[in-house]
């Protein structure tokens, strides 16, 4: 082939490339300094939406971080948490704002929640989160002190009998949730860190009822969903060594890229943890199984949430710990299974007071 051939022939290849590429745009998954990248979002929305894994403790320790960063706590006023009971606002507003108020008042918050007794707000993460916000408002100026805003609807479980009474003080939390959003935060023009968990997040629910698609009915365009993920998920397994090479966590875009185009998992149940003595005053907690539901053909992770803060793999995914302590009292043991009977007809396994993480016999059939 002589000089003039070859020249045309590189020529054509590389203009064969060019095209290509401009049919197919890049999938590549750009990964982001997670602190700085989740706080340039609030330029873009008012509210961003975290989906949690409950009890996560490395999540925890990241937001803990987020929380106490200057540019965050600078233009970002409320934090709304799904783990709290609307009906005690005011016992969370002084303790966040740096009164005292007894540890068996406080409690109250997360122990009395729509979730009773299966909800796994008792975690030592989630309670250190809000020691963290406390003492970070007594230590920056007062227009930039940070309010906690309990999130779940007011119910009364001394007034709750029956079933029926159940499902009515319940309601529908993802409405509720919304409507605080939309109360608390928009109407007066502040911006806000959502923390629920990623089922209660997404696009893809056709009626429209998770709580993002929820306040952009009245507020459109004003959240940014970011999943907090433990792995890719079991049917992507393949995939995670493509990420081994990420830092722990890394904010990463999911709409046009390979990792958003991994089919998306529906929600995810957790088992008890394995029990521990009941001596034991803080129990040590042995990481879930997971189970998840089987998933839908056409949804994708880009359907489910804007972006993913990566953790790494589900075998590196650390729990916090429960204090088990309060179970010992037989009054509050008694109560618990009273609720349990009224949610599930079942009263609690008894080792799982041992662990602090209750669950009724049926909870997982």
């Amino acid at each position: 082939m002589n000089r003039s051939k070859f020249f045309h022939s590189l020529i054509l290849f590389l203009f064969s490339v060019i095209s290509l590429r401009a049919q197919s745009p890049d999938k590549t998954a750009l990964p982001q300094e997670p602190i700085s990248g989740i706080i340039a979002l609030f330029d873009q929305t008012p509210i961003i939406a975290i989906g949690e894994t409950h009890e996560h403790k490395q999540l925890y320790e990241f937001l803990t971080e987020l929380v106490q960063t200057e540019d965050f706590y600078t233009q970002v006023n409320d934090v709304l948490i799904e783990s709290g009971n609307a009906l005690y606002q005011q016992t969370l507003d002084r303790y966040i704002s740096g009164h005292t108020v007894p540890l068996a008042d406080l409690q109250q918050v997360w122990l009395n929640t729509t979730q009773s007794p299966v909800d796994p707000w008792g975690n030592e993460v989630y309670f250190n989160f809000l020691k963290t916000i406390r003492e970070l408002n007594q230590r920056i100026k007062p227009e930039h002190q940070i309010r906690v805003v309990a999130a779940d609807p007011p119910i009364e479980w001394n007034k709750v009998r029956t079933p029926e009474d159940y499902r009515q003080a319940r309601g529908s939390r993802n409405t509720f949730y919304s409507q605080t959003v939309i109360n608390e935060v928009l109407k007066n023009g502040r911006k806000a860190l959502l923390i629920c968990g990623g089922a209660h997040f997404g696009y893809q629910n056709p009626r429209q009822s998770l709580i993002n698609q929820r306040i952009e009915k009245e507020y459109p365009n004003s959240v940014t969903v970011v999943l907090a993920a433990s792995g890719l998920g079991s049917a992507n397994q393949a995939h995670e060594s493509r990420l081994s090479h990420w830092n722990r966590p890394t904010l990463v875009k999911l709409k046009d890229t390979w990792i958003g185009e991994l089919p998306g998992l529906r929600r995810r149940v957790r088992t008890a943890p394995a029990a521990v003595p009941l001596s034991d005053s803080i129990a040590t907690h042995t990481p879930a199984v997971i189970q998840s539901s089987a998933q839908t053909a056409s949804s994708r992770k880009q359907d489910f949430s804007d972006y993913l803060l990566y953790f790494g793999t589900p075998d590196e995914i650390v729990y916090g710990e429960v204090d088990a302590q309060m179970y010992l009292s037989d009054l509050f043991w008694q109560e618990m299974n009273r609720r349990s009977r009224i949610r599930f007809n079942h009263d609690l396994l008894p080792e799982t007071r041992k662990t602090g993480s209750l669950r009724p016999v049926s909870y997982n059939d």
